[in-house]
């Protein structure tokens, strides 16, 4: 497919060498984007109580900075001063189809890691104040223009302005200025001091990337892990022997405990699908369709051969992993093991903009691809529609 975002002549491994986490890149476009949804869409969608979006205003002088969060409603909205004001909409691709399109493009990223796309719809002046991110971030200018002012690291430890629910840098320093246009692409690394500034209305497309702390994963991992520990797995005296003081806690004891905890996280198949299942959990649970009354496979298969299709849940989250006996498939934080036949047809299924009808009659044709499409349909990661739906 020829590129319609990121031209013909970005290349992806260069990209990954030189800048990926490490340096700012301005890809400039070919002057021919067109936005996939309209801002009165996307001020259509955070009036929805299931999306999750903010309203962020400023004074002229961007001092005091305020911020809102919805649902909103249209009086919000006409309510609006002319300038200074953002508003912002979390998971745009999970309900528009044309923005989830946009992702195809990003392939050279793992899509597990792919966390969103967050829009933002700004007045002349709008933005979120000068401020860092965690993770690493495509900014894609859409309609308008915007000033893009880049700083110098930062980190958790940097100053931020106090009395605001905003995470905004106390000091900025601007080192560079770009002003981008619509299909011109900004990539930022984490830790980056940035500002954004609407020159007149302004749309920014935001693909953000999911990227847990240590604090997370441990935090994640051993409460998983200790649920498969037996009791009688305890600390035990190794080298037992008459203390010269009682009172005494010996470094050998410390080298011990560390031993143990070691011993538990050396299992790499345990170690990887715990991260499977975590990065796969949905961020919005409440958008699952998993279903009250879970369908038995012959339920699910006489659906079907009554004109049913079955379609992926544009929230579900998916990914495989091979091993020398099979493969495991993670779907919205569900472990589901395969064998090495069905783990051939898993990259067709986990690739979002694969149509059902290249892979579904594959699965279908095994005892155990039904069941595998059956707990998918039950945890929501898939949907039964009729073929008019299906069209849509």
């Amino acid at each position: 497919m020829t590129p319609w975002l990121l031209p013909e002549t970005f290349d992806r491994a260069l990209f990954l060498r030189d800048y990926w986490q490490k340096k700012p890149l301005l890809i400039r476009g070919s002057g021919s984007f067109s936005d996939p949804i309209s801002p009165d869409e996307l001020a259509g969608l955070a009036c929805e109580s299931i999306v999750e979006s903010r309203l962020v205003q400023s004074d002229a002088a961007r001092t005091g900075w305020k911020v809102r969060n919805g649902p909103f409603t249209e009086k919000d909205f006409s309510a609006l001063p002319p300038t200074h004001w953002s508003l912002l909409v979390q998971a745009v691709d999970q309900w528009h189809e044309g923005v989830r399109g946009m992702l195809r493009e990003f392939d050279f990223i793992p899509r597990w890691r792919i966390d969103d796309v967050m829009i933002s719809v700004a007045s002349d002046g709008g933005g979120v104040g000068p401020h860092f991110d965690y993770y690493d971030v495509f900014l894609i200018q859409g309609l308008g223009r915007k000033r893009w002012q880049l700083g110098g690291a930062v980190d958790s430890q940097s100053p931020l302005l106090p009395d605001t629910d905003l995470r905004l840098l106390k000091h900025f320093d601007p080192q560079e200025n770009w002003i981008v246009e619509p299909g011109d692409i900004l990539y930022l690394p984490p830790n980056l001091a940035h500002y954004g500034i609407a020159i007149g209305d302004s749309v920014t497309y935001s693909i953000g990337f999911r990227t847990p702390s240590v604090a997370e994963i441990l935090d994640d991992f051993s409460a998983a892990l200790v649920q498969d520990l037996p009791p009688d797995l305890r600390y035990f005296d190794s080298d037992p022997e008459v203390p010269a003081r009682p009172g005494e806690l010996r470094a050998s004891v410390a080298e011990q405990i560390l031993g143990l905890i070691h011993t538990q996280l050396l299992d790499k198949r345990r170690a990887g699908r715990w991260f499977g299942r975590y990065m796969t959990s949905p961020k919005y649970p409440e958008l699952s369709n998993a279903s009250a009354e879970p369908l038995s496979v012959q339920t699910l298969l006489q659906y079907l051969d009554d004109g049913e299709v079955l379609l992926r849940n544009p929230a579900a989250r998916l990914a495989f992993t091979d091993h020398d006996d099979g493969a495991d498939l993670y779907a919205d934080g569900h472990l589901l093991p395969c064998s090495k036949a069905l783990g051939a047809l898993l990259p067709q299924l986990c690739d979002p903009f694969t149509e059902a009808v290249d892979w579904l009659d594959a699965f279908l044709a095994s005892t155990e691809g039904a069941r595998l499409m059956t707990d998918l349909y039950n945890h929501g990661c898939l949907y039964l529609a009729d073929d008019e739906e299906s069209d849509d």
